[in-house]
C-alpha cells in the first residue's frame, strides 16, 4: 500500500474502525486493529508523567491521576495551606488475549514513583512513594459491528484484583469500572464518544493522625470523552478532544465531614505512529482546563505477539467479498 495513495487512507481508516475497537476511545485511531484478534496476545506497555500544582487550601482525602479511557490512579491529598507540587511516573503493563473476534481479557498492572514537595509558613517538605500500584482484570466486548441502522459499539469493564494505594491498607475488590464507546467513520475522520462509570470501595487508612477517621469512602467517578480523529497517511493518525469528569465527594463514615462533589473539565491531544507491523506506538496528552486536576503525558506501545494475523488490507476485501455474496 503506498504512502502517498489517498485510496490506501481510506482503506486504512475504515479497516482500523471495521477491525477495532479505539482502545476504550481514548487512544486515536491507528492503522492497525487495536482489539486483540482471536486466538492471539497483545502486549501493551505505556509510561505516563503526571505534574500538578496546587496551591490552594486542601483537606485530607485523596487524589486523582488521569490515565485516560476512564482509568485513574489515586494518590494522597497532603492537608496544606502552602503549595504543593506533584511529580510522578506510572509504568502500565497489560497482556490482552482474544477469546473471539468480538471479545477479549486481560489483566495489567501500574508502578507508580511519586514525589510531592509541600512549601508552608516558608518550610519545605519531601514526601516520596515507590510502589507496585495495583493489578486489574479487564475485558471488552464489541457489542455491534458494521450495524446498518446503529453505530459501532463497544462495552468494558475492569475489576480490581490488587491495590495498594498508599495510605491505605491493601485491598482485593476495592474498586470496579465499566464503561460504553460508540463511533462511527466519514473518510478520514472517526468520530468517538465514550463514558464510564467507577465505582470507589471504602477504604481503611494506615495510621491515621490522632481525631482522624480511620476509614474513607472514595468518592465514585463519572466521566464522559468525545474525540475526533484524522488519518494523515497509512502510518499517522492524529486525535483531539474533549474530557468532562464528575467525582463524588469524599465521605468520613460515622463523622460530619466530607469532601464537596467537584467536576473538571481537560483537553486531549493524541498522535499514532505505525512502528512495523507488529508494533504501533501513541503519544497522548491529558491538561487540566478547569480544576487542580494537572496534566498527564503518556507514551505508548501495543504489540502483537505470536504468528501475525493477515494484513488490515486483505481482511478488508474478505469482509466486502462475504458482504457482496451474501447480498
Amino acid at each position: 500500500m503506498s504512502h502517498n495513495s489517498y485510496f490506501g487512507t481510506i482503506i486504512t481508516i475504515v479497516a482500523a474502525c471495521t477491525f477495532s475497537s479505539l482502545c476504550h476511545a481514548d487512544l486515536p485511531l491507528t492503522i492497525e486493529s487495536l482489539t486483540t484478534d482471536k486466538g492471539r496476545f497483545k502486549l501493551d506497555t505505556t509510561i505516563s508523567y503526571f505534574n500538578q500544582n496546587n496551591s490552594s487550601l486542601s483537606s485530607q482525602g485523596s487524589n486523582i491521576i488521569d490515565l485516560g479511557n476512564g482509568n485513574v490512579v489515586t494518590i494522597p491529598n497532603l492537608p496544606t495551606e502552602g503549595i504543593v507540587n506533584t511529580d510522578s511516573v506510572i509504568g502500565t503493563v497489560g497482556l490482552r488475549y482474544g477469546i473471539s473476534e468480538a471479545w477479549e481479557v486481560g489483566v495489567k498492572t501500574n508502578g507508580l514513583v511519586l514525589e510531592q514537595r509541600q512549601e508552608n509558613e516558608d518550610k519545605v517538605s519531601t514526601q516520596s512513594d515507590t510502589r507496585i500500584q495495583d493489578v486489574s482484570l479487564t475485558t471488552q466486548y464489541q457489542l455491534t459491528k458494521n450495524h446498518k441502522i446503529l453505530p459501532d459499539s463497544l462495552v468494558f469493564s475492569e475489576l480490581s484484583l490488587y491495590d495498594n494505594t498508599s495510605g491505605f491498607e491493601k485491598e482485593t475488590a476495592s474498586s470496579a469500572l465499566v464503561g460504553s464507546t460508540v463511533y462511527t467513520v466519514n473518510d478520514p475522520i472517526a468520530l468517538s464518544l465514550t463514558g464510564t462509570y467507577q465505582y470507589n470501595n471504602t477504604r481503611k487508612v494506615l495510621s491515621p493522625p490522632e481525631g482522624f477517621p480511620d476509614q474513607i469512602d472514595i468518592g465514585n467517578i463519572f466521566s464522559l470523552s468525545g474525540s475526533v480523529a484524522f488519518a494523515v497517511n497509512p502510518d499517522i493518525t492524529l486525535n483531539t478532544g474533549v474530557g468532562w469528569r464528575m467525582i463524588e465527594g469524599d465521605k468520613f463514615p460515622n463523622t460530619e465531614v466530607d469532601r464537596a462533589r467537584r467536576t473538571e473539565t481537560s483537553l486531549n491531544l493524541g498522535m499514532a505512529y505505525a512502528l512495523t507491523e507488529r508494533s504501533n506506538l501513541t503519544a497522548n496528552l491529558r491538561a487540566d482546563v478547569s480544576g487542580d486536576s494537572g496534566s498527564t503525558l503518556s507514551l505508548g506501545m501495543t504489540t502483537k505477539l505470536g504468528k501475525l494475523p493477515p494484513p488490515i488490507s486483505q481482511q478488508y476485501r474478505k469482509n466486502k467479498e462475504r458482504e457482496i455474496l451474501n447480498n
